[in-house]
């Protein structure tokens, strides 16, 4: 998790094993480094980090399968900028899941 002091926080609470308090170009660098990795799965990030991303990591990781990039909102709310968990699980999978 890349994400701002409050919602790591919150993960950290909850048991996240990796919880890395970071804003701006220092938690773009973080997300690059955790991209990098080959044992990361799931790589949660504030809303606000993945709206302020440089286009061309943007587009990486649009074309990433895994790990899978989720979005969680920050104290400012829900951003409209920002891919919605079932388009990212989609993407990833190649189909949409139902719902019922």
């Amino acid at each position: 998790m890349v994400a701002d002091s409050a919602t790591a926080t919150g993960f950290k609470l909850a048991g996240a094993s990796e919880v890395y308090v970071a804003e701006g170009k220092e938690a773009e660098k973080r997300l690059v480094s955790l991209l990098e990795r080959d044992n990361a799965g799931i790589i949660i990030v504030n809303e606000s980090v993945l709206a302020g991303l440089d286009w061309r990591l943007k587009k990486r990781i649009e074309a990433l399968a895994k790990p899978v990039i989720v979005g969680v909102p920050d104290k400012s709310g829900p951003s409209a900028d920002v891919e919605s968990l079932s388009e990212m699980i989609k993407r990833a999978l190649g189909f949409e899941l139902a719902v019922k």
